[in-house]
């Protein structure tokens, strides 16, 4: 029995890498680069594609690898890639599946064609309630909801990273900023700017806007360094795959980023679960579900502009009372959601 898995991007590749390892025989495909190189990283014992805008080639490619099951991670509904999977009796399932505002409009659109492609589906495992409801207006034939993958995933692949290793001490107030967007990096920097006597990691979301990043930092004579190689700096800019969750450990607070501008938001479940003060931006609609838990109990802070991150970060500091409620809440909330990982592996199996 030979599954393949396709995601988008790191972030969904981790949220089913838990759903993965259980599976002996596999491949994997992934849509962007940077999901190519990690995938190779963390399983260079298997096939791993880089398979976009639903390419044919590629496809026929990953076709003669014989699959027997396909696991689709959220979002990637690509009509060809269900189709012609179909048409070789291969099992379809869906995991952690989303379906945001506008998709659904876009679906619901045009819903005489959708409905079929989501009728190929053996079963969809829905990454929330809202989403399995979604779904089912949208004619899929077998949707559940048995918790959302991303909650596992946080416990998983955390590395030892010390303060020490990157040239923080013990004292050191550590402020993370992670996945930063490019529209987001302005003012990150200026937040970094205004707390002199911190220490910061910066990690963005696509290498790319490396450059950027430092040619701001040296704008305002900051002094950094990057992860590799490494030098000890107030502001390390992170260049290395794998190590931004292991480094929210060591942070005192953590800014998830993709909020600050309108991106929708990268996972902020990866801070909570260490139970850190996160701050985001008003831009949160692919997070909503986990936000409102979080902004509900007071354990999550969200911030319209840079200038109130700095008035936000400043209230955290020596807030005792504020950081024990956080700690409370998220304790609670990883104690009650974590296992839908099991749930859907066991489900799985039962129906092939």
């Amino acid at each position: 029995m030979k599954v393949w898995f396709h995601c988008s991007s790191i972030g969904e590749l981790n949220a089913i890498m838990p759903l993965i390892k259980k599976f002996n025989d596999k491949i994997i495909s992934v849509f962007t680069k940077s999901a190519y190189e990690y995938a190779k990283k963390n399983f260079s014992y298997i096939p791993i594609y880089r398979y976009f805008l639903d390419n044919p080639f590629t496809l026929k490619k990953i076709l003669k690898e014989n699959p027997n099951i396909l696991i689709i991670a959220e979002t990637e509904i690509w009509p060809n890639l269900i189709i012609n999977s179909y048409k070789r009796n291969i099992k379809i399932f869906l995991v952690n599946g989303r379906v945001s505002d506008r998709s659904f409009k876009f679906y619901k659109t045009f819903l005489f064609f959708f409905k079929e492609i989501f009728k190929k589906f053996n079963r969809i495992y829905a990454r929330s309630e809202s989403d399995e409801e979604k779904f089912k207006l949208l004619k899929a034939r077998d949707v559940v909801f048995f918790g959302d993958l991303k909650i596992d995933a946080v416990s998983h692949n955390i590395i030892n990273i010390t303060r020490e290793e990157l040239g923080f001490s013990e004292d050191d107030f550590i402020i993370t900023f992670g996945s930063i967007r490019s529209k987001e990096i302005e003012k990150i920097i200026k937040v970094i700017d205004y707390f002199k006597n911190f220490k910061f990691v910066i990690a963005p979301r696509h290498f790319e806007n490396i450059e950027r990043i430092a040619y701001e930092l040296n704008r305002r004579n900051i002094n950094w360094s990057l992860r590799v190689p490494f030098k000890p700096s107030r502001v390390i800019i992170l260049n290395s795959f794998g190590e931004l969750k292991s480094i929210y450990r060591i942070s005192d607070i953590c800014f998830i980023g993709g909020t600050l501008a309108d991106y929708g938001g990268h996972n902020a479940l990866e801070s909570l679960y260490f139970k850190k003060p996160t701050i985001i931006g008003p831009y949160y609609k692919n997070i909503k579900s986990h936000v409102d838990y979080f902004k509900s109990r007071n354990a999550i802070f969200i911030v319209r502009d840079e200038n109130e991150m700095i008035e936000t970060i400043k209230i955290i500091k020596n807030n005792k009372s504020l950081k024990d409620n956080i700690s409370l809440v998220c304790e609670e909330f990883f104690k009650n959601h974590i296992g839908a990982t099991e749930k859907i592996y066991n489900d799985i199996l039962k129906r092939i």
